[in-house]
């Protein structure tokens, strides 16, 4: 899912919400600059072994962990296992998104297939920022207060990156969770550019985005809050594979 529909999960489940955990709940999502591979956070045996290495180096760090956890929890239910189907993202795409995509980004049918997930998730990203504004400001908030040096130094230590290209990761990450407003389309379009530049190094037809937006918008306003008071009602809290 999208940053701030991790941070509403956890906001959900966790009454005690504190700022390490709304990074923890985004912080997978470095998968996206490259420093880190999808299976480091996604995959079970991966977050147990940087979990052990934080409560081992720094166990002040706990709630980091479980911020990790949420995120974990709610990717399984969204890529892996809803409904007695696949995740929720990938059984609601349609053929119709999946087309646009491929001509979109100018790609293969798989690949389109799995961008198409992301628009799914897109729509609840946006429903969910109409009905919890909040949720911006709870990350901005959250990264002035967590010691972004520290988990620099942690994560560069434990991926063994240098360091400062580990910093500039981060930044990077975060940049794509705070420098939108992911309840204006324009800004959806703008994302959907600078995204598949940065991460896929393609050029979207700016032509198909607001039809993608709009799809995938439509696809999710009737289903994304069921799907989600479903994963917060499973109290699921056992790591697993999630991607």
């Amino acid at each position: 899912m999208f940053f701030h529909t991790h941070v509403y999960y956890s906001k959900r489940v966790d009454k005690s919400l504190d700022s390490l955990k709304v990074i923890g709940s985004i912080l997978p999502d470095l998968a996206l600059t490259s420093l880190i591979t999808w299976d480091d956070l996604h995959r079970k045996k991966g977050i147990l072994d940087f979990s052990s290495y934080v409560e081992k180096s720094n166990p002040a760090l706990a709630s980091l962990l479980r911020g990790i956890n949420y995120h974990n929890t709610l990717d399984y239910f969204t890529h892996l296992s809803y409904k007695n189907k696949t995740g929720y993202a990938y059984s609601s795409i349609t053929p119709e998104l999946t087309s646009l995509v491929a001509k979109a980004l100018n790609v293969g049918e798989k690949r389109a297939f799995i961008s198409s997930h992301n628009c799914i998730e897109s729509g609840v990203e946006y429903f969910l920022l109409k009905e919890d504004p909040s949720l911006a400001k709870l990350v901005k908030d959250s990264l002035k207060q967590v010691n972004i040096e520290l988990l620099t130094k942690i994560m560069a230590e434990f991926y063994k990156k240098p360091q400062n290209e580990m910093l500039n990761g981060i930044n990077k990450l975060f940049s794509f969770a705070t420098d939108y407003d992911f309840t204006n389309i324009d800004d959806w379009t703008r994302l959907f550019i600078d995204l598949n530049k940065y991460y896929l190094k393609v050029d979207v037809d700016k032509s198909l985005i607001n039809e993608i937006i709009n799809l995938s918008f439509d696809l999710t306003k009737n289903t994304y809050k069921e799907f989600m008071e479903m994963a917060i009602a499973s109290k699921e809290t056992e790591i697993k594979d999630s991607n």
